[in-house]
C-alpha cells in the first residue's frame, strides 16, 4: 500500500515537471515574440515563478530518487 502510494507521487511529481517544461517553453516563446513592455516584464515574472516552482518539483523528485532523465533547466 505504502509502495503503491509512493508510485503514484513520484509518478505525479515527473508528470508536473514535463509540465512545467512546456509552460516554460511556451512562455520563454511568447517572451520572444512580445514588444509591449508590459507583457515582456509579464513574461519575465512568468518564467521566473515557473523555474522557481520546478526546481521545489526537482527537489522532490530528487528526495525520491526519481532524478532519471530529469533534468535541471538553464535559467
Amino acid at each position: 500500500m505504502q509502495r503503491e502510494r509512493l508510485k503514484l507521487e513520484g509518478e505525479e511529481i515527473l508528470s508536473t515537471l514535463r509540465r512545467i517544461q512546456l509552460q516554460l517553453e511556451c512562455a520563454q516563446s511568447a517572451f520572444e515574440d512580445v514588444t509591449d513592455e508590459s507583457l515582456i516584464d509579464s513574461y519575465i515574472y512568468e518564467i521566473i515563478a515557473l523555474q522557481k516552482k520546478y526546481e521545489y518539483f526537482l527537489r522532490a523528485a530528487k528526495k525520491m530518487g526519481l532524478t532519471n532523465g530529469v533534468q535541471r533547466r538553464a535559467i
